[in-house]
């Protein structure tokens, strides 16, 4: 089960952003249905896809 804090892994490019795919980010918060997951860098946090992560842990 994903949860706020996790680290994850990006495995899919996700459009208007500047995250790489196949780096790893931290979970800043996930939207209340789970279909959407907010990723956190040292430059902002960002919405994508619940179907563009993987959970690493």
């Amino acid at each position: 089960m994903l949860k706020i804090g996790d680290t994850i892994q990006l495995i899919e490019k996700v459009e208007d952003t500047q995250l790489e795919v196949y780096g790893y980010y931290e979970v800043f918060d996930i939207m209340f249905d789970g279909s959407f997951v907010y990723l956190q860098d040292g430059f902002g946090v960002y919405k994508v896809p619940r179907t563009a992560v993987q959970i690493v842990s």
